[in-house]
């Protein structure tokens, strides 16, 4: 027998409502574990080695109190971390055709934050009977892994995290769905430089609109200009309520921040304007009696504004062939372009979702993305 080392980030100790997830507490590094990657059992499954791995603001939402409702089910204390990742095939049971995972395969999708990992994971499994979930949560770990093509050097695995992957979706998702976008309309992205909000701004540029975009950071400001945002600023220096006044009105908004940039965005919307509400990364580790309260929500219905909540999941059948279809096209004409932010190491996992979900997001330009292995 012959053990290799199966590191892996364990989610170790629950969030209260607005608190900070402190690496080495909440979630922790466990360099223990070994595996027998030529005798493990994989009772009809595949074995598979992770490569990359994607720390995602969602992860935030799993690692609630229980008393805390979601549109997610929980995350299991003791049990590894389950996010985005992309795999290759070490082993496998379930070769043989077309729909069959063939050793070598590369799969993106939901898996445990690990080395190595026999599919489809079981342990960190969070029990839809256990406590009281609405019947708006959704189990995100049911949608397991996918097969991805490999790109054979015309742009980074990494992608699949960004352009292509979950912000590229959410981003088109939300765009296609509820942003009836017409040319010549404006719209104002929050959070412009994140992998959803450079993707949307890109998205509405080829669509012929003026874009409005901020970020945290100068050097984000002119990563949003490069993209194509018409107006970009520094929303840390330059107030969001200044800025829509001077280049408003709007015309469709998109939300990844929440907070006070909901009550500009509604002031300065015209009548009828589309609000697409993505992400609430100013209040992700806010206590709700801090939270900031909008004021001007009678203005809702004076201006007849259309708000939407996106969720990803109810437009996959809808959308995501076209979005297959469009946007690797995009790229290939150079219309479309992504920025990762690479972090080596698995050891390194906790501290980048720890960047993350601080306001404003990480530094680093580009979606943050950990490089686990090399193939």
């Amino acid at each position: 027998m012959v053990l290799t080392p199966n590191p892996r980030v364990v989610f170790a100790k629950r969030l209260g409502p607005g608190s900070l997830l402190i690496p080495g507490e909440h979630i922790v590094y466990d360099a223990s574990p070994t595996i027998d990657l030529d005798a493990v059992p994989l009772n009809g499954g595949f074995l598979t080695k992770t490569l990359m791995l994607s720390p995602e603001p969602f992860l935030r939402e799993r690692m609630r109190d229980l008393s805390v409702q979601s549109t997610l089910t929980h995350a299991v204390v003791g049990a590894p971390v389950v996010g985005t990742v992309l795999v290759v095939v070490l082993r496998s049971e379930k070769e043989g055709n077309d729909t069959g995972v063939n050793v070598g395969d590369h799969m993106s999708g939901l898996s445990h934050w690990e080395a190595y990992t026999v599919q489809p994971y079981v342990e960190g499994r969070a029990d839809l009977n256990a406590g009281t979930y609405p019947d708006w949560t959704v189990d995100l770990e049911a949608f397991g892994l996918a097969p991805v093509p490999d790109p054979h050097g015309a742009y980074p695995w990494s992608h699949y995290f960004s352009v292509l992957g979950g912000p590229g979706l959410t981003a088109f998702f939300g765009f296609e769905a509820y942003g009836d976008a017409k040319k010549g309309e404006t719209i104002y992205v929050s959070s412009g430089a994140s992998g959803v909000g450079s993707v949307v701004i890109q998205l509405a540029k080829e669509k012929g609109l003026r874009v409005i975009a901020s970020a945290g950071s100068d050097a984000k400001v002119e990563y949003m200009r490069s993209i194509g945002a018409d107006i970009a600023f520094n929303y840390k220096t330059t107030p969001v309520e200044a800025a829509l006044k001077e280049h408003g009105p709007l015309d469709i908004y998109w939300d990844n921040v929440g907070g006070a940039s909901i009550e500009s965005a509604i002031e300065h919307a015209r009548a009828r304007a589309r609000f697409i509400m993505c992400g609430s990364i100013s209040e992700y580790s806010t206590p709700p009696s801090e939270c900031y309260g909008v004021k001007n929500t009678s203005k809702i219905f004076k201006k007849r504004l259309q708000i939407h909540g996106l969720f990803v999941g109810d437009h996959v059948a809808a959308l995501a062939p076209r979005f297959y279809a469009e946007v690797p096209a995009l790229m290939a004409q150079g219309k479309m372009h992504a920025r990762e932010a690479l972090t080596e190491g698995l050891e390194n996992a906790p501290e980048a979702l720890m960047k993350l979900l601080q306001e404003g997001g990480a530094e680093e330009l580009g979606k943050p993305v950990v490089v686990v292995a090399k193939e």
